[in-house]
């Protein structure tokens, strides 16, 4: 853990670790259909109302961590065709790059309330269909940069590709690598509610990062 960290800071790589990891479970709404459709980034969507406004103490920006689509094929029933159950990519957890924000370049399309977007980072074919309706688990653990306005688009793809690319060597680090073992991504299939609010349709908590880890590192 502290080798990661010291080198890190060595070779100034654009990221942070949270004060508190943030622990959010709710059903992906449709959004605002922009990341996939002008972007080519698909992103699937939290928002703030879901959370009792729990977003309003976060600031906006783009986060990393790790994610979860739940499967929820135990209860289809036997009658449901085979396509509406089992599908590809669910109870996987994925690496995930999340904008918490209002989305300012789309200049007078802006969110109208604080939003989580999270793009799953995966390979084609690794996950069947979108997701909106189901349920997702996102756990965020590191920080990137804060949430800026851009001139174009090209500005605000090429800001966002790096995005994933610095997430993706972030999430290797084995001090964020090692929160792929939290209970709340692994046992996806066990009913959760955040402690710090929300209810069984939504819910988030917040837990301090260090003691967290040091679950994880035995310490």
């Amino acid at each position: 853990k502290d080798i990661d960290i010291a080198n890190a800071c060595a070779k100034k790589v654009p990221h942070r670790t949270l004060m508190d990891i943030i622990r959010l479970r709710g059903p992906v709404d449709s959004g605002y259909g922009r990341g996939g459709k002008k972007l080519g980034v698909p992103t699937a969507n939290l928002p703030c109302s879901l959370f009792s406004n729990a977003l309003n103490t976060v600031p906006t920006g783009v986060y990393f961590g790790w994610a979860v689509i739940e499967d929820n094929s135990s209860s289809t029933s036997d009658d449901d065709d085979d396509d509406d159950c089992c599908k590809k990519g669910r109870n996987l957890i994925h690496k995930a790059v999340v904008n918490v924000g209002y989305s300012p370049t789309f200049d007078g399309e802006e969110n109208k309330e604080k939003i989580v977007e999270a793009h799953l980072i995966v390979n084609d074919g690794d996950i069947d269909g979108d997701f909106y309706g189901e349920t997702m688990r996102l756990s965020l653990s590191g920080f990137l940069r804060p949430e800026m306005k851009f001139n174009s688009f090209p500005e605000l793809i090429e800001a966002i590709n790096n995005d994933v690319a610095n997430a993706k060597d972030a999430l290797d680090l084995s001090i964020f690598e090692s929160l792929r073992a939290d209970s709340f991504l692994v046992d996806c299939n066990q009913d959760w509610m955040g402690s710090s609010g929300g209810d069984r349709n939504a819910s988030y908590e917040f837990m301090n990062f260090k003691e967290t880890i040091s679950e994880f590192y035995g310490q």
